[in-house]
């Protein structure tokens, strides 16, 4: 049975958009609104909650840590808390969007919620989309209820939908569900403590010494759940916050270079030219409006 989703609210996908009222918000956005927001304020954000969207009809231009891509009917977009981010809708276009707190489910997968993958995006079939649109029309109505447990059952709810996203990612992923999961809690520790110490520590050695393991079984559990070696996705992490910083904060090169644990600007340049092919100076973003179009063309 698919569920009817109910239009609990309307809420810009940017702007001043880092604060939501309680534990979590469901918002159904339909073609009225989403026109509105096309062409709208193109200022970039970063968000203190997780989020889910759910392309329902049209497709949209996500522009994300200062890279743009475009997502068709039936995708499910996962945006983890901190990600810069800015969603542009088709002109028939329509979302559902969950945004909850990271401490309303404390153990969310750190697959579907990593802080600084790539775009964690999942294009689904007609069979998928119809239990993901049954699984948002009970949220959605639990999340209009006002009964005493409605936060519990939405709470357990959602944990249950990021199950079954879970699953829809392993089922799509070329490897089997088996060699995932058995090496998931040390892929899931290397990127805890990633994300405490990348702002100091950028070499292989440090994390497979703290983590007690050789660097080449972290190296092969890495490559496993990202296709890359360890020293490129602890630089890839280094430049994806340098980017972050560049885009919502007005410290100069020399200080986000000081902060990502570089002695010399000089070097950080270099370094950020060889990940991304151009300069910091180069990155700042002069026209977002060309990103947009250049997806939808």
């Amino acid at each position: 049975m698919i569920y009817p989703l109910n239009h609990i609210s309307v809420d810009p996908l940017h702007g001043d958009a880092d604060e939501i009222p309680g534990q979590f918000m469901f918002i159904d956005m339909e073609f009225e609104a989403l026109e509105s927001l096309n062409r709208s304020n193109p200022e970039m954000h970063r968000h203190a909650y997780n989020e889910l969207i759910w392309i329902r009809k049209g497709s949209a231009v996500h522009l994300l840590d200062g890279e743009s891509f475009e997502f068709p009917k039936h995708s499910l977009v996962s945006i983890p808390k901190g990600r810069i981010h800015s969603l542009y809708p088709s002109s028939d276009c329509k979302v559902s969007v969950i945004r909850f707190r990271a401490e309303l489910l404390e153990n969310s997968s750190n697959l579907i919620y990593s802080k600084f993958k790539a775009n964690t995006v999942i294009q689904t079939t007609t069979e998928q989309a119809a239990i993901i649109e049954s699984y948002l029309g009970l949220l959605s109505y639990e999340s209009g209820q006002a009964d005493p447990y409605f936060l519990n059952k939405f709470q357990h709810l959602l944990a249950t939908f990021i199950l079954k996203i879970e699953e829809l990612r392993l089922l799509q992923s070329p490897l089997q569900a088996y060699t995932l999961k058995k090496s998931e809690f040390i892929w899931e520790r290397f990127n805890t403590l990633l994300e405490k110490k990348f702002q100091t520590e950028h070499s292989v050695s440090y994390y497979s010494r703290t983590m007690g393991i050789s660097a080449r079984k972290l190296c092969e559990i890495n490559i496993i759940h990202t296709g890359k070696y360890v020293s490129e996705f602890i630089m890839e992490r280094v430049i994806t916050e340098a980017k972050r910083l560049i885009l919502v904060t007005d410290l100069s090169l020399k200080e986000i270079a000081f902060q990502l644990g570089f002695e010399e600007q000089s070097y950080f340049t270099k370094v950020f030219k060889k990940h991304t092919g151009i300069t910091p100076t180069e990155f700042i973003p002069t026209d977002i409006d060309a990103l947009i179009y250049q997806s939808f063309a």
